[in-house]
């Protein structure tokens, strides 16, 4: 979360960014566990070397719509990492948690999360004004068939 590069594209704001609230946005995640609508955030480790490469999570919506969120770090990226988070973590979403979509915001200048998005087979339904962002972004969409 303190790492600008890491987090450019995210929809954080520099308060969140920081480490005290990166410590607060923790917190917070870890009491939604007991709550009706729990985020989940995972650590994304390097399989031998158990190295952290990243983060990545389910942000629910509504009972039918899910949120992802994955990141990388730069040293870590173009290894095939955000690709198969991108692709575990929407199956598990649609197959064992029964949600009906995925929702995948992202920025138009974040290139290389939208050619993940489509090689996972989210679909973009265009830009969009989500209330997280400043900016409009694509609004790429993964659905149960």
């Amino acid at each position: 979360m303190t790492d600008e590069e890491s987090t450019k594209y995210l929809s954080f704001d520099a308060e969140q960014k920081s480490k005290s609230g990166a410590k607060k946005l923790l917190e917070a995640t870890i009491l939604s566990y007991d709550s009706t609508k729990p985020m989940h955030a995972y650590a994304v480790e390097e399989l031998d070397t158990r190295k952290f490469v990243g983060f990545c999570g389910l942000n629910p919506h509504d009972i039918e719509n899910v949120e992802i969120m994955y990141a990388v770090m730069p040293d870590q990226r173009k290894k095939g990492y955000a690709t198969e988070v991108a692709a575990t973590l929407a199956r598990y979403a649609l197959n064992e948690f029964k949600f009906k979509r995925v929702l995948a915001p992202i920025s138009p200048k974040n290139v290389h999360s939208r050619r993940v998005a489509e090689r996972v087979g989210f679909k973009d339904r265009g830009l969009i004004q989500h209330k997280d962002f400043s900016e409009k972004v694509h609004d790429y969409v993964l659905e149960n068939p």
